[in-house]
């Protein structure tokens, strides 16, 4: 909870070239003060470069900014991004109704809330609420998503088929096809990026496989496939399978393959900023198969 440190004076609040400006009026005391209503809080900090446990405003975060030649953290779990002076700032979420500032375009830039410590050793913040162009704010949530992709790997299919790729089938005997579900070849996967005062979260997770066989056909199986065993004999796979009706083999070419290539369509739904949005890429990897033709021996 935010805290009020002093009484506060309130009267009357006018947007002024993005800030909020405070009239000095009748003073009241309050318990706690929010500055998505309120424009204008002195709560509990902890200081920038000072530690402490969550509850006494310690602050964790990389580190990298310096204010008054002292090293800060550049991002701050409750009051967003390091912005200078002092200050931190993080989007308004949701947004007010508030037009922006005279002169500012509304699709360039943010309300948000800015903290500010007085000293580096501050043991509170001052907030104000304060309009910043893209440009001040950072990137955009769907940049930051793009970020957060960045950091996990997308694999292609960890192929298994039957026959074994050492091994040959033959024509209308049915090939099996599938992948090892792992977080890297099936999901799901998350990561997320900050910037700007806010965080971006994704979550992967695979949609389909489309496998072209190599002989101009392909199949598209929405799940992993089956993985083949013994047991299951000549039988078609229940989930994702196919049937070659030309050889790979032939005489000319005894031994010859059809390359076999999977390609994995992803999911990537993200959220944060206030914003949703789906990223669709795509990862690889091939296999290959010898097709042979079933010799009929006469009576």
């Amino acid at each position: 909870m935010l805290t009020t440190i002093w009484s506060r004076s309130l009267a009357i609040t006018t947007l002024v070239t993005g800030l909020i400006i405070v009239v000095p009026g009748a003073a009241f005391a309050d318990a706690s003060c929010d500055p998505n209503t309120d424009p204008w809080c002195s709560v509990e900090g902890g200081g920038p470069g000072g530690g402490g446990n969550p509850g006494g405003g310690g602050r964790s975060g990389g580190r990298g900014c310096t204010w008054d030649g002292q090293t800060i953290p550049c991002q701050d779990p409750r009051f967003g991004s390091y912005v200078g002076d002092g200050c931190y700032w993080q989007v308004l979420n949701p947004p007010p109704l508030a037009p922006p500032p005279a002169g500012e375009d509304p699709t360039k830039g943010a309300w948000g809330t800015q903290s500010c410590y007085p000293t580096p050793d501050s043991d509170w913040v001052n907030q104000v609420i304060q309009w910043m162009g893209n440009g001040e704010v950072g990137p955009t949530p769907a940049e930051l998503a793009q970020q957060a992709l960045a950091k996990i790997h997308l694999l292609g299919a960890q192929i298994g088929v039957a026959p074994r790729s050492d091994g040959s089938g033959a024509v209308g005997l049915p090939v099996w096809l599938w992948t090892e579900v792992t977080p890297g070849t099936w999901g799901p996967q998350s990561a997320s990026a900050s910037g700007g005062g806010i965080t971006v979260t994704i979550t992967a997770r695979a949609s389909q496989i489309v496998w072209n066989m190599g002989d101009g056909q392909s199949v598209t199986c929405t799940n992993p496939g089956t993985p083949y065993t013994a047991g299951y004999g000549n039988s078609s796979s229940p989930t994702c399978g196919y049937r070659y009706s030309t050889a790979s083999s032939t005489a000319a070419h005894p031994h010859g393959r059809y390359a076999i290539t999977a390609t994995t369509s992803w999911t990537v739904d993200w959220a944060g900023g206030g914003q949703t949005g789906v990223l669709n890429p795509t990862s690889q990897s091939q296999t290959s198969v010898e097709i042979g033709e079933i010799q009929v021996i006469g009576q």
